[in-house]
């Protein structure tokens, strides 16, 4: 009997046991050390699902909102067990371990530092952002987070003294654990099923605070995403009906939709902001403020192809907005040209058949350093994008760097720094919430002298060219407010200083009576609720595009045309 338990015993790997290891420590067996990397990621890796956790209970805390907080912490525990519950094999349930904690320190100075999820959207986002962008959030406190919560953890686990006995043996007792803890989980579901069951289907987003695991299912649904899927479907045309009408004796017409980037309806003066943070602005004569704006998304890989679509928002995907024509497509496909110039990440696939012209990385030694360009590179050579023939007309697309975060400081010149102490540092957590939001207005005060620089240059030629400009921001941003920065959040979590955007629009002196538009009318419906999928049919309608697929109720001119 006892030689048949004897052999039941494996010896150690000597990599294991060797004189690096933290051999003063007791030896552990596999489930111990399971049990251990659970309780630190527990306690130091998912802080924000606790923040998110109590948030979502009233207050003050009674008896039945700690039962609630304790019955999660219980469930957190039992879905890590079951994540890494088939990590028993001697070579590799250390490094697993280790690249558990790894990923988890990463997410959680992200989740913690900016107040963010890290879902499918928020990994597509990553995948689409620049080499700056990302240079601007890999500062000297994400590898010291990482450093210190990650890398020395996953060392400790490679060091510890670690016991394996046969296969047989760790199969049984990993079995009983898992049995151990979801019976537990039983146990606390049905003995509070209403309490949790309510408190549950109210809060389901909570889920995605999971850390590592809510990411990691988050980054392999993202990948699947970019897996090939066979030759890609054709693609679907959208209002093929479509053709403009012109005026062959009228003026050329220029249409400008600038899509800024970042800037949240809140820090505009022109929205009572108790800063002037658009002197240009507030004295141009005949700008039309839009001071209730909603964006599609929170993100600019959803908003801005969103913006483009005939989708609208709650219909619109990134894979359904791919597989059919969006509005260049079907402007270009009327003859009218259609110009995308970029100072940021690209058009997001909206310009992919109609060609861009990307000023991001000029050498203009007045309005470029780093790699970096300030948005006024984008009406550089403007002349060039005037139409010429009469009855002609030009959709041009400004693609703003705005207000991208964390380094609000690189996006804004010395001349536009007006608030001060600003934050000049990419960790904005390191400043204090007012040098964060000075750095930001600062970047809203740049965006004002441009669009006003923009309307100048318009003016100075509307004698010969008809013009409108129209602009947007692809969706705003958090600054601190109950902790959270940036943007990303999913929409049903994001606060309104994510998705309540600034919008304004800009006639020349003759565009109106050209385009049968009377602007007094405009100016009365200003106030009226409005949101990225009115730019569709708005536009389709500046450029007389005539189309079955367009919806005068989308349109934000379409009540107040002349007959």
């Amino acid at each position: 009997m006892n030689s048949s338990v004897s052999s039941e015993v494996v010896v150690v790997a000597p990599a294991q046991t060797s004189a690096s290891s933290l051999s003063f420590l007791p030896t552990l067996g596999a489930n111990q050390l399971l049990l251990l990397t659970v309780l630190y990621l527990v306690t130091t890796q998912n802080l924000s699902l606790f923040e998110a956790i109590v948030h979502s209970l009233p207050r003050p805390f009674g008896a039945q909102e700690w039962r609630i907080l304790a019955s999660t912490v219980y469930a957190l525990a039992t879905i890590l067990v079951l994540a890494m519950a088939g990590l028993c094999l001697p070579r590799v349930q250390k490094p697993a371990l280790a690249i558990f904690v790894l990923i988890s320190a990463v997410c959680s100075y992200f989740m913690e530092s900016f107040g963010t999820v890290i879902d499918r959207a928020m990994i597509a986002n990553a995948f689409n952002t620049d080499v700056h962008e990302a240079s601007d959030l890999l500062s000297l406190a994400f590898f010291m987070h990482v450093l210190t919560q990650g890398v020395l953890p996953a060392w400790i686990i490679a060091r510890l003294p670690l016991r394996f006995e046969s296969f047989g043996v760790e199969l049984r007792r990993r079995l009983a654990l898992v049995g151990i803890m979801l019976c537990g989980l039983l146990i606390i579901l049905f003995s509070q099923f209403s309490t949790l069951s309510f408190w549950g289907r109210e809060n389901r987003s909570v889920r995605l605070y999971v850390n590592p695991t809510a990411p990691m299912y988050a980054m392999k649904e993202a990948v699947v995403d970019l897996l090939p899927k066979g030759p890609p479907p054709t693609l679907l045309s959208v209002a093929p009906d479509a053709v403009r009408v012109s005026n062959p004796t009228a003026k050329p017409l220029l249409i400008v939709l600038v899509v800024g980037e970042t800037a949240r309806a809140a820090n505009f003066g022109l929205n009572g902001y108790a800063r002037n943070t658009t002197p240009r602005l507030s004295t141009t004569p005949g700008l039309i403020n839009y001071p209730n704006f909603e964006s599609c998304g929170t993100a600019t890989l959803q908003s801005v192809p969103c913006m483009f679509s005939r989708l609208g928002q709650q219909e619109f995907s990134r894979k359904k907005a791919s597989a059919e024509e969006n509005l260049l497509d079907i402007v270009a496909r009327t003859g009218v040209p259609t110009i995308w110039r970029d100072n940021n990440a690209g058009c997001m696939g909206v310009c992919v058949r109609t060609g861009s012209v990307s000023f991001e990385s000029e050498s203009d030694p007045k309005l470029c350093a780093d790699g970096e360009c300030h948005d006024d590179i984008l009406l550089k050579d403007f002349d060039a994008v005037m139409p010429k023939t009469a009855g002609s007309a030009h959709f041009l697309v400004l693609h703003q760097k705005g207000s991208h975060g964390p380094a609000y400081f690189k996006r804004y010149p010395e001349s536009a720094r007006h608030f001060t102490p600003d934050c000049r540092n990419a960790s904005v957590q390191r400043c204090s919430r007012e040098e964060v939001v000075n750095a930001y207005d600062n970047t809203i005060v740049y965006t004002d002298t441009m669009l006003a620089d923009l309307i100048e240059q318009l003016r100075a030629h509307q004698n010969s060219v008809d013009s409108v400009m129209l602009y947007v921001s692809d969706h705003g941003e958090s600054l601190g407010e109950n902790g959270i920065y940036l943007h990303g959040l999913p929409r049903s979590l994001a606060p309104a200083e994510q998705t309540h955007v600034p919008m304004m629009a800009w006639f020349s002196a003759h565009a109106p009576a050209a385009l049968k538009i009377d602007v007094s009318c405009v100016k009365a419906l200003r106030t009226q609720p409005g949101s990225h999928d009115n730019l569709f049919d708005s536009i389709l309608d500046l450029l007389s595009i005539r189309t079955a697929a367009y919806k005068p109720t989308q349109d934000l001119f379409a009540s107040c045309k002349k007959q």
